[in-house]
């Protein structure tokens, strides 16, 4: 379908260029490089900053896969992953896009909707088969897990790889248990 390619081909050209330039980014520059009008990008989105958003979800949603495994092996496994999409060329857009989410509250709340309500709702479905738990304590250890991913991200005192998605996994998994019977 031509309109699905035309889509394809500027969220490819919004990313690419997102990630070389994010502060140069502009609308006219996606639409040159996707080669369509810039009319076209305003008729699917309202701002460069929700292209890119867009274009980061499609990439987040093929780039973070639970796996499989006992629960804590999914949890370290997606972390994991997580945590190495940072290390790509999307890793200072994602950064942008939270900064930009700070300043500006309409962005904000589609931003939590698109990319990062789904993701908690993979790590509390996660949590929960691996405490066989639902509820608030999981949306606690959701915000501490990705806590722990930010706060090394913009802090930078620790690595954020494998070894770091494991040890979080097993805290978490520990940290959650079974609801009591009766």
């Amino acid at each position: 379908m031509r309109n699905e390619q035309a889509r394809q081909d500027i969220l490819d050209a919004a990313l690419a260029l997102a990630a070389a330039d994010l502060d140069g980014l502009t609308v006219d520059a996606i639409a040159a490089r996707a080669g369509v009008g810039k009319q076209t990008i305003y008729r699917w989105w309202p701002s460069k900053w929700a292209v890119v958003l867009d274009a980061l979800v499609e990439r987040a949603a093929t780039d973070v896969s639970p796996g499989t495994g006992t629960p804590e092996r999914r949890l370290a496994t997606f972390l994991a992953t997580s945590f190495a999409s940072l290390e790509t060329s999307t890793g200072p857009v994602l950064r942008a896009l939270m900064a930009r989410a700070q300043f500006d509250a309409e962005f904000a709340e589609v931003f939590r909707g698109r990319l990062v309500e789904p993701r908690r709702a993979v790590l509390r479905e996660l949590l929960a088969e691996g405490s066989g738990r639902r509820g608030a304590d999981l949306d606690a250890l959701v915000d501490m897990l990705f806590g722990a991913m930010w706060y090394r991200l913009l802090v930078g005192h620790g690595a954020l790889d494998r070894a770091f998605a494991r040890r979080l996994a097993r805290l978490a998994v520990a940290s959650s248990p079974p609801e009591p019977m009766g």
